[in-house]
């Protein structure tokens, strides 16, 4: 049987751990915390990776918790989100030291700035706040950058934003209990979608490696699985918008946490989706789509189970850790992002620590 074993666990944050992201290339992570910064580890032993380091200590940029924290693709920028409304960008020095430096502070947000992301191109940064609003910022050279355009469709505090991994597309997750779809058109974004179907507040989501699917995480204690359709698809959804494609949920799992789910990561490297929250319990299920043309060999409880697209994704309990980081809740969950050491998942709690975990099939 699939199960979790853990490789390491490291220590040094002095308030709990809110995320930790994986640099594009390298093992090394990132984490940021309630105290106000964010630390740097390296595996010290490529052949051994129970051993860690901390490397760097990012501190002075924020004077109030960091919330979020996230890579360029090119992994030479680091971007932190601030409870003190602000994002930070920070830049390893190229000499000897090798400490970082923050570069830039961009100022907008009315208040506690919740998520940051990078486009796949690294040319768009887009950061979500308290403040009910999503902006979209252009990368610009010497470290500027532009807002392009502020989204104010949500009706509540903004949790998470998250890019498709290909294409210039942002999903937003909110304490509205819904989740939007942004698109650019001729630098003009707009709100193509509004998905709903979660009863309570929206906490997390990411992109499934195909760009196709989405997996949301909730304070109703359930995942959903979302699907997009083009126009002209064969399940016959019908598009609203003219030649635009239109996400409907195709999954929804529930029973599985007892309390609020707050991360979810969907792995790029062998498709798994690990989800963490309230309930000090991390989960890993595999989804898989019954294909039309497997219709006719559906049992009649999976015949039921189809949802309105006619599309029947079941998602099967792989795996789980109890008590992931003793009795404290569990923020974020992050899986390595390529086959490099796409075994590797990390997760990061209010106890303070942070655990490095390693599939083992």
């Amino acid at each position: 049987m699939p199960h979790l074993e853990q490789l390491a666990e490291l220590v040094g944050h002095e308030d709990r751990v809110w995320c930790a992201t994986w640099h594009p290339t390298k093992p090394i992570l990132a984490t940021c915390s309630g105290d106000k910064t964010v630390r740097i580890w390296q595996a010290t032993n490529a052949q051994d990776p129970s051993k860690w380091q901390c490397t760097n200590v990012l501190e002075g940029g924020h004077k109030r918790t960091i919330r979020s924290v996230a890579w360029s693709p090119d992994g030479r920028q680091l971007a932190t989100g601030s409870f003190d409304a602000t994002t930070g960008i920070w830049e390893r020095d190229e000499d000897e030291s090798g400490d970082y430096e923050c570069v830039a502070t961009l100022e907008g947000h009315e208040n506690e700035t919740k998520s940051i992301a990078w486009s796949k191109s690294g040319a768009l940064l887009a950061t979500c706040s308290r403040d009910k609003s999503v902006w979209i910022w252009e990368v610009e050279e010497d470290n500027d950058f532009e807002c392009l355009s502020v989204l104010q469709e949500h009706t509540q505090d903004v949790k998470m934003v998250a890019w498709h991994p290909t294409e210039e597309l942002l999903a937003s997750a909110s304490y509205d209990d819904t989740i939007k779809i942004w698109k650019d058109d001729d630098d003009d974004w707009y709100c193509s979608d509004t998905l709903h179907g979660h009863e309570s507040t929206v906490w997390a989501i990411d992109f499934a490696p195909s760009g196709d699917e989405i997996v949301s995480a909730s304070a109703d204690q359930s995942l959903k699985i979302w699907k997009r359709f083009p126009p002209g698809n064969p399940f016959g959804i019908v598009t609203p918008r003219r030649g635009e494609p239109v996400w409907k949920c195709v999954a929804t799992v529930s029973g599985q946490h007892e309390r609020c789910i707050y991360s979810v990561s969907w792995s790029k490297a062998h498709g798994l989706i690990a989800s963490a929250g309230a309930d000090n319990t991390i989960r890993l299920f595999e989804a898989t789509e019954a294909r039309p043309e497997a219709e006719g060999r559906l049992t009649p409880e999976q015949q039921r189970a189809m949802n309105e697209p006619g599309v029947l994704v079941e998602t099967v309990a792989v795996a789980q850790v109890k008590e992931a980081h003793g009795t404290s809740d569990i923020n974020s969950v992050a899986w390595y992002p390529s086959e490099t050491h796409g075994d590797w998942l990390a997760s990061g709690g209010d106890d303070g620590s942070v655990r490095i975990w390693r599939l083992v099939q």
